[in-house]
């Protein structure tokens, strides 16, 4: 057999191979993408610019940007700051993974 690596045909065949770290890693990767592109839709929709939102929420312009490109880690006050210039309020909720069902929620609004 040969030393040199197969490529892949299949995405979830190559995450298949992956490490248990590397699908958790994968799996907050994707959330991040997730939450940015839904920040992105939000502030369309208002249809304001970064530097707009920016102003609104008290936030630098690159700070919108960086939340939109789930560039880096956010904290949940400068999430909070910018969903609430935007009209939109955090409702997090903690379900179980193994029945599915809302154990519990929150709401954390700055209005």
């Amino acid at each position: 057999m040969s030393d040199t690596i197969r490529p892949y045909n299949e995405i979830d065949e190559y995450i298949a191979d992956f490490s248990d770290e590397e699908r958790q890693e994968l799996a907050i990767a994707e959330v991040a993408l997730d939450l940015a592109d839904i920040l992105y839709q939000l502030r369309q929709k208002q249809g304001l610019t970064q530097r707009e939102a920016a102003e609104r929420s008290g936030l630098k312009q690159q700070a919108i940007s960086r939340l939109e490109q789930a560039a880096s880690n956010m904290q949940l006050g400068t999430l909070q700051s910018y969903l609430n210039a935007l009209g939109y309020s955090i409702e997090i909720s903690f379900i179980d993974n193994r029945t599915g069902k809302t154990a519990g929620k929150t709401t954390f609004s700055l209005a």
